[in-house]
């Protein structure tokens, strides 16, 4: 389009309106331009500030899940350390209980077996001191047997 201002402008003086009027259009498709691509670096500038507004806010999002999640997993944790000292310390106790009753149990067997012992002693001296005794009748029922049967062989 310059170039047809230039020969217009040569041309004379008629048409240097329309030289002119080129020339205007000319300025103003350069300011358009200029305009246009000052609001396009704008845009583009609000964009990109945007962009890393979003990528930072989103960095910052994911740490603060990342901090959560970290969180949880610490409280899960230390949850399932304490149950597992719950249930340590139930066995733990549970083992006590245990071996109490059967300490308890094993003195009451230990007593009734002294106890048995106890009787069947004296049951086997009370049949011992019977032996003795049948024993003694038996020789003392044998001796006067034969005392009886002495006198009379020898007679």
């Amino acid at each position: 389009m310059v170039m047809m201002a230039e020969q217009d402008a040569s041309a004379g003086e008629e048409t240097s309106p329309v030289a002119r009027l080129l020339e205007v259009a000319a300025r103003n498709a350069d300011e358009l331009l200029g305009e246009s691509r000052t609001e396009a670096a704008s845009i583009v500038a609000a964009a990109q500030s945007d962009a890393d507004r979003l990528t930072g806010s989103s960095q910052a999002q994911a740490e603060q899940l990342k901090a959560s999640a970290s969180a949880e997993a610490d409280r899960v944790l230390a949850d399932a350390h304490a149950e597992a000292e719950r249930v340590r310390a139930e066995l733990e106790r549970a083992r006590a209980e245990q071996s109490a009753e059967l300490d308890r149990q094993r003195t009451t067997v230990l007593g009734d077996l002294a106890e048995q012992k106890a009787t069947l002693e004296a049951e086997v001296a009370r049949l011992q001191q019977l032996e003795q005794d049948l024993r003694d009748r038996m020789r003392s029922y044998l001796t006067q047997q034969l005392a009886q049967i002495e006198p009379t062989t020898s007679g």
